[in-house]
């Protein structure tokens, strides 16, 4: 027993040493050159360059020799360091040749793990085929797909499993369908599987809503949210069919409880609209003068028994969706160009009298671009990729190919070697703001400047 604890121990150490070495790794923009360093010193010849990245390669097959030891606690810190490696770098190179294992090893945890251990399976498999994505015809990241859409399936529909796991069940599901998935039937199947799970929310026989704990509530909000993810894949002329039907149940959505619930049923029907107009532009639902009012209700709540944030977040999110649901303005495709700030969502505004238009800038210093988010379609797509990829989201959205196709932003920006990335932010000139010119104005602007609280108004 000893000698099994002090091995189990060593393994947990290792684990953790490859979780905090992915985690240390930082953005170009925010790395920092010591003053002390020489010229000489900042510059890495090519074969430096090679070894730092065959050690963190080394570093990501010791996690995956971890991932399969008998201590639980040390299988989940592996899993999550593969993850957390997987978002600080793009690693198809790396897993051309692993990917079967990495897969096996997930399908695995997914099986036969519990609580933690299957929730970190199912992040890995999200970022195993994301990686994979940026392979010219996907077939590797479609072998994934194929492999683990089985137990991922079973996992989503077993009521036994806990609420976390079946969560990130349906986030996995549901972003490796839309990324790997080239089968029309296969695509619907999932949608059915999700629409099983969140239907749990829908009236019950005598017309009276579910009241259902936060957990569940989560869990139907993220199925709904795939279930919209998979909707942009379908034609116009498709959704079209079924748009009557799926708004219908989207508005019973509106009435319930839990806030996440209510805000993604109504992007659901933002979206179905904007499809369906693509389709026909006069389309209107069956029940549009009911819709319009609940929407209305929602875009003008001031109860208070509901959180402050809840009802902000609430009243703008559907100010917008009311102003599709109404015909406001015409809907258009994204754009990008270039941009100026790293990382900074826009606040949404209104295009040609009330689209959805949220700027994002993205990417490094030397190849900052701006993705406009124009259309729900968009819009849905990305908070799908901030959900899964988190703090890994600039790098891939800058040199992953395949995330890159989704949103139309065209070839990838050279990647800058650690050498030249060093002489950059070298040469970086920072604006001194202790000189004493800029002292001697501050001074000058507080003595000139109204101390006393000035007078705002909200709109919420």
């Amino acid at each position: 027993m000893p000698r099994e604890k002090k091995l189990s121990k060593k393994a947990a150490a290792a684990a953790a040493a490859v979780l905090t070495t992915a985690q240390n790794e930082k953005d170009e923009d925010d790395c920092s050159v010591a003053s002390d360093r020489t010229e000489s010193t900042a510059q890495l010849s090519d074969e430096e360059c090679v070894s730092e990245s065959e050690c963190y390669e080394q570093k990501v097959r010791d996690a995956m020799d971890l991932a399969v030891v008998k201590s639980v606690h040390t299988r989940t810190n592996a899993l999550t360091a593969l993850t957390t490696a997987m978002q600080k770098r793009v690693l198809t190179t790396f897993l051309l040749d692993h990917h079967q294992t990495l897969s096996d090893i997930a399908e695995r945890s997914l099986k036969k793990g519990k609580g933690a251990e299957q929730v970190a399976a199912a992040r890995l498999i999200n970022l195993l085929v994301l990686s994979l994505s940026e392979l010219p015809q996907a077939e590797e990241a479609e072998e994934v797909y194929k492999a683990v859409s089985g137990v991922l399936t079973v996992t989503l529909t077993d009521p036994s499993m806990t609420h976390t796991t079946r969560l990130e069940c349906a986030h996995t599901l549901s972003v490796c369908t839309f990324i790997a998935c080239h089968d029309l039937a296969e695509v619907m199947n999932a949608m059915n599987k999700l629409h099983s799970v969140f239907a749990a929310s829908l009236p019950k026989g005598n017309g009276d809503l579910p009241n259902h704990p936060l957990g569940l509530s989560s869990l139907h909000t993220a199925a709904l949210s795939g279930f919209c993810l998979l909707l942009c894949l379908l034609s116009p002329a498709t959704l079209y069919t079924m748009a009557n039907k799926l708004i219908k149940e989207m508005c019973d959505l509106l009435g319930q409880s839990d806030v996440d619930l209510r805000i993604q049923a109504g992007e659901g029907v933002a979206l179905i609209y904007e499809s369906a107009r693509t389709h026909n532009a006069h389309y209107y639902c069956t029940q549009q003068r009911t819709l319009i009012s609940v929407l209305q209700d929602l875009a003008t709540d001031s109860h208070k028994f509901r959180a402050k944030r809840d009802r902000k977040h609430q009243r703008a999110s559907f100010r917008e969706i009311i102003k599709t649901v109404e015909g406001i303005g015409n809907t258009a495709t994204g754009k990008n160009a270039s941009g100026s700030t790293v990382g900074v969502i826009g606040n949404t505004a209104t295009a040609g009298g009330g689209v959805i238009n949220e700027l994002i800038t993205l990417g490094p210093k030397h190849a900052r671009q701006e993705l406009i988010l124009d259309s729900w379609s968009l819009k849905i797509q990305y908070d799908s990729l901030c959900k899964v990829l988190n703090e890994g989201l600039n790098t891939h959205i800058t040199y992953n190919v395949g995330v890159r196709d989704v949103f139309s932003l065209g070839p990838p920006p050279m990647q800058l070697t650690p050498s030249v990335a060093s002489l950059t932010k070298r040469n970086h000139k920072k604006i001194n703001r202790e000189s004493p010119a800029s002292k001697a104005r501050q001074m000058t602007r507080n003595k000139n400047r109204d101390n006393r609280a000035a007078a705002k108004t909200y709109d919420d």
